[in-house]
């Protein structure tokens, strides 16, 4: 998931409380207008989280991929 998909459903429901009745259309607008305004600095730091979350999915990947060889070795 890219950084800005993380900051999204991470802060999904500020948006929509700071922002009552606003529509799903609407939403991604403002979060869209938000995340240009964010500060590199904040970008990078969900740039660190989804590297973290791409390097945990490609070992738990790895580790689904070499059990799944093993039980199928076994039959």
């Amino acid at each position: 998931m890219s950084a800005y998909m993380l900051w999204l459903n991470a802060n999904r429901e500020k948006i929509k409380s700071d922002h009552p009745g606003i529509s799903i259309t609407d939403l991604s607008k403002k979060a869209g207008e938000l995340w240009k305004a964010m500060s590199k600095e904040k970008k990078e730091e969900w740039d660190r989280k989804a590297e973290d979350a791409r390097r945990d999915y490609e070992k738990a990947m790895k580790e689904y991929s070499v059990g799944s060889k093993s039980e199928s070795s076994k039959t």
